[in-house]
């Protein structure tokens, strides 16, 4: 019982909103129609009667909106093949009488459903639905003006003039069609932007917690054998790093939720140049080589959100491709500095390395990657410049320098 009291209330609801936007719609076209009948009586039915039908369909298709969109377009187009219909029979059946008022009135109605139709019907509805709106109007013209007076080109010149009206509202409706479809296009390539960019954070930080949770898995072989309870550290180190990856995955599927759904927890904040000291130590206990970090005092607090996000995303991507690519044992060198021209510069450099082992092949490392695609990229779009080239003997140096735009004075 309970349940079917709380369903009706809705339905009840409904109704009445429906019966009132039916009054509010009925009562200005009846109060038109009836100052047109007091103004014009003698006025023949074959303009009033479509007159009033094309009013009414314009009344029934207001007061039940939305529901009545799926019949916008034929709706539009019955109406005005009736009012053409109606209007050749009075052209071709003597005497000829004005309109007066139903005819303006007819042309206002037809100029509302032009609009409507090329706004909100499919395509090919709008199409047809415009061009019979226009169709209709010109052919008002000469009930409007009477009967042609002889002169050929007059009739011709009242239906091209008479047109404009339904022409205006086609146009209005086709502009505001345009605009919506922009702002479809617009959203949808925002969406990609953002999930593009979800892509490359998932590859920024799993990437570079996977690829310390291998090295470390490969070590822990090794020491499990002599030293099991160094293995056992390194085993935790490697449970710490598959936390985070987890952690960086859990935060990219929730935000992925947010962009589909619209519906989000809070804000997400990305890590920035603050937390680069944690990142610096936890590689270098990560067993990958030894590793430094040369920062400016108070520089990683001064880089605005973007610049700082940024930075540390470029240290990240150096650093995996350091464990990827380079010999083991590598040295690397972190450096976030003041440029010369107020911004800052981060320099990224691996050298040498254990060189029992195989050299690897400069010229085509990191070939096929993303990481520094995205990065130049990322950089590029906040006005600085990125570079990652090779040095010699064999290491690489990847420099990222940002304007001072995106730095704080440094107190």
């Amino acid at each position: 019982m309970l349940n079917s009291a709380v369903t009706a209330e809705p339905e009840r609801g409904g109704v009445e909103r429906l019966a009132a936007r039916a009054l509010l719609t009925a009562a200005p076209l009846v109060a038109a129609l009836a100052l047109a009948g007091a103004l014009h009586p003698g006025t023949s039915p074959l303009l009033a009667v479509p007159a009033a039908l094309t009013l009414g369909t314009l009344g029934v298709l207001v007061a039940g909106w939305p529901r009545t969109r799926r019949v916008l377009g034929m709706a539009v187009g019955a109406v005005c093949l009736i009012s053409l219909a109606c209007i050749i029979v009075w052209f071709a059946r003597p005497p000829l009488g004005p309109g007066g008022s139903w005819s303006l009135l007819h042309t206002a109605a037809l100029m509302a459903l032009a609009a409507l139709a090329c706004r909100w019907s499919p395509i090919r509805e709008a199409a047809a639905a415009g061009t019979l709106t226009v169709l209709a109007s010109a052919a008002l013209g000469l009930p409007v003006t009477g009967p042609p007076r002889g002169i050929w080109w007059e009739p011709i010149a009242i239906c091209a003039f008479w047109s404009l009206p339904a022409a205006v509202g086609a146009a209005a409706g086709c502009y505001l069609r345009w605009l919506d479809a922009r702002r479809v296009q617009a959203v949808r390539q925002a969406r990609r932007a953002q999930r593009v960019q979800l892509a490359t954070d998932l590859h920024d930080f799993v990437a570079h917690d996977v690829s310390a949770m291998v090295i470390q898995a490969q070590a822990a072989q090794v020491l499990l054998r002599g030293d099991p309870d160094e293995a056992a550290r390194v085993l935790r180190r490697i449970e710490s790093d598959g936390t985070r990856a987890l952690a960086s995955m859990d935060r990219t599927i929730r935000m992925l939720r947010e962009l589909e759904y619209g519906a989000g927890t809070g804000p997400t904040t990305a890590p920035g140049a603050t937390e680069l000291p944690e990142l610096i130590a936890r590689y270098a206990g990560s067993g990958a080589g030894p590793i430094e970090l040369n920062m400016a005092s108070g520089l990683d607090r001064a880089l605005h959100q973007e610049a700082s996000t940024a930075v540390y995303r470029v240290v990240v991507e150096a650093l995996t491709n350091v464990r990827r690519h380079a010999r083991p044992g590598a040295a690397v060198a972190v450096e976030l500095a003041e440029s010369a021209e107020g911004g800052v510069v981060l320099t990224v450099i691996d050298q040498a390395g254990d060189t029992g082992q195989a050299p690897r092949d400069l010229s085509g490392r990191r070939r096929g990657g993303v990481g520094l695609a995205s990065l130049a990229e990322r950089i590029e779009a906040l006005g600085g410049v990125f570079t990652a080239q090779p040095v010699p003997p064999a290491g690489w140096r990847v420099r990222a320098e940002l304007p001072g735009a995106l730095v704080e004075p440094v107190p």
